[in-house]
């Protein structure tokens, strides 16, 4: 490095020059210096024998030039340089890219991963497996997909479950169609056949006078009494299972409605010679109910008791009050219900001991219907029977809210 005045005199430089040597080892650049040139230059200069870069500077003292700075450096100790820092950059590149590798490995497997599990979970739901679910590795965009992927997984497994339960249901509703069909179409045959032939029978001439006539005639409007109790039946059925039945419901004394029933059945009950006692005490309160369907289900009880009471019997309507409820109780002396079938009678079309004449002219609907009555009146029908020894056949009514607050008998029904 050589430093010269405005002169082109080298003040400061290699000591091989004296301060009255005036040749520099590059004048053309000194001389463009000292106008204010920056200048560059590669090749050889004196007293250097390779090739160097040189750079020759203005000195500036305020905006005047008052002298200038010649450098000079070989050409081999910068690209030493160069190599050197080319060198670090290679091994920092070579680093880097192991580097990045590695995080990109560790990256890429917690995105592939999560994303291979849902995939073979997704492989599983198609065979009908929603047991297992995607672990959730992180709380970023791929966990959010995991959880969503885990609750669209958990709703689709209900909404199959739904699907299931649903697709049974079908099933059940189907068979007890064709059940209740062929039922049906069993419990009209007979009462159609009888009327067929006896209506053949008068038409043909086959009755030899007017009293066995009246008598065949009698027979016919008993069996279509029946059909249409069977009609009604099933379509009382139809509309509480529908629910277009409408509920009227009030305030209702209850022992006025069975005394009610009871005369209304008196010609019934005493055609069968079975003696029947009313025991409802007077004070009893008023429940809660729809008159007409409760009317339905004191008939059906007494009925049923009436079918199934021989002659010298003996038939008891009962009510109490227990707690918030009143119970009635139909009590017979009949031939009575094994254990077996006591669960079976509230199906419908269900008969008992068919061979008993009275028995052949129910419907098999009663006491169903008086189940579906009492399960939209919010009350309960049950029933308790043994062989031989009778049957109880009871329902509850709720006390309506001017019955509340009278006095409760604490009576547990059997």
């Amino acid at each position: 490095m050589w430093i010269l005045n405005k002169n082109g005199t080298i003040i400061s430089g290699s000591h091989e020059l004296t301060h009255a040597d005036n040749i520099c080892p590059s004048v053309n650049q000194v001389k463009r210096a000292l106008k204010g040139e920056i200048v560059y230059n590669k090749g050889i200069i004196k007293y250097v024998d390779e090739p160097v870069l040189s750079v020759a500077l203005p000195i500036y003292v305020g905006d005047k030039v008052e002298g200038a700075i010649f450098v000079c450096n070989p050409l081999s100790n910068i690209i030493n340089s160069i190599m050197e820092a080319f060198k670090i950059v290679i091994f920092a590149g070579v680093i880097a890219i192991f580097i990045s590798v590695f995080v990109s490995y560790f990256i890429s497997m917690s995105i592939v991963k999560p994303i291979k599990e849902i995939t073979s979970i997704s492989l599983e739901m198609s065979k009908g497996n929603f047991s297992k679910k995607a672990k959730v590795y992180s709380q970023d965009e791929i966990g959010n997909l995991a959880e969503t992927f885990n609750y669209m997984m958990i709703t689709l497994d209900k909404t199959m479950k739904d699907l299931e339960d649903e697709k049974n249901k079908m099933i059940k509703i189907e068979k007890m169609q064709r059940q209740f069909v062929a039922n049906a179409s069993h419990e009209l045959r007979t009462p159609l056949t009888s009327v067929r032939g006896y209506l053949e029978a008068i038409l043909d001439g086959v009755t030899n006078n007017k009293e066995q006539e009246r008598k065949h005639l009698r027979i016919i409007l008993k069996e279509t009494l029946r059909m249409h109790r069977l009609v009604n039946g099933l379509l009382d059925l139809s509309r509480i299972e529908s629910g277009q039945i409408k509920i009227n419901e009030k305030d209702l004394n209850i022992l006025e409605i069975i005394h009610r029933n009871v005369m209304k059945l008196r010609p019934l009950i005493e055609d069968q010679e079975i003696q029947v006692l009313v025991d409802v005490p007077t004070d009893l309160p008023k429940v809660l109910g729809d008159e007409d369907l409760i009317d339905q289900v004191i008939i059906n009880y007494i009925t049923n008791a009436v079918r199934f009471t021989s002659s010298g019997g003996r038939i008891a309507v009962k009510a109490e009050q227990y707690k918030n409820q009143v119970y009635v109780h139909v009590i017979d002396t009949g031939v009575g219900i094994s254990s077996v079938e006591i669960a079976k009678i509230w199906g419908r079309f269900y008969k008992i001991n068919e061979t008993r004449q009275l028995s052949k002219e129910g419907s098999g609907l009663e006491l169903s219907l008086v189940k579906k009555i009492m399960g939209i009146l919010g009350g309960r029908a049950w029933a308790e029977s043994e062989v031989g020894e009778g049957s109880i056949f009871s329902f509850s009514l709720i006390i309506s809210e001017k019955g509340i607050g009278q006095k409760s008998s604490q009576i547990v029904p059997k």
